[in-house]
C-alpha cells in the first residue's frame, strides 16, 4: 500500500485548489490521461482524489471542518506547521483508497491544503 500526500497553495476554495493540485500533478497530460496511466491500482497521488467528502468514505477525499480542525490540532485555523506535524496521524487512520483534506491557515486565512491519501499502488 502507498502513501501519498502534497501540500497545494489555497486557490478560493477547496474545489479550484484540489484542480490546480490535480493540473500540476498530471504535467502535460490531462488529468484524465494521467489517471489512466496509473491504471486500476490508481496513481499513488492527488490524481487519485475524484470526490470531496465531509465524512470519511472510500473513494473520497474527507475535508476536516473547523469542528475537526479545532479537534485535532487545537484550533480551527491550524498553521502549516501545525498539519505538517500531524499528517502521520492522519494517514495512518486512512484505509486504501481513501484520501484527506487538511486546510492550513496563515494570519486567519487559508493559506494551502494538505491533500493526503493512501492506494494500492
Amino acid at each position: 500500500m502507498a502513501v501519498w500526500s502534497t501540500w497545494v497553495k489555497w486557490v478560493g476554495s477547496i474545489e479550484q485548489t484540489l484542480a490546480i493540485g490535480q493540473q500540476l500533478a498530471s504535467g502535460d497530460a490531462s488529468v484524465a490521461e494521467a489517471r489512466e496511466r496509473g491504471g486500476p491500482q490508481g496513481t499513488a497521488s492527488i490524481l487519485d482524489v475524484v470526490t470531496l467528502d465531509d465524512l470519511p468514505h472510500l473513494g473520497r477525499c474527507w475535508v476536516l471542518d473547523g469542528h475537526e480542525l479545532h479537534q485535532h490540532f487545537g484550533s480551527k485555523t491550524p498553521p502549516k506547521r501545525a498539519v505538517d506535524a500531524g499528517r502521520a496521524a492522519f494517514v495512518e487512520k486512512l484505509q486504501r483508497g481513501q484520501a484527506i483534506a487538511v486546510t492550513a491557515f496563515a494570519r486567519g486565512l487559508p493559506s494551502a491544503v494538505l491533500f493526503a491519501g493512501r492506494t494500492e499502488n
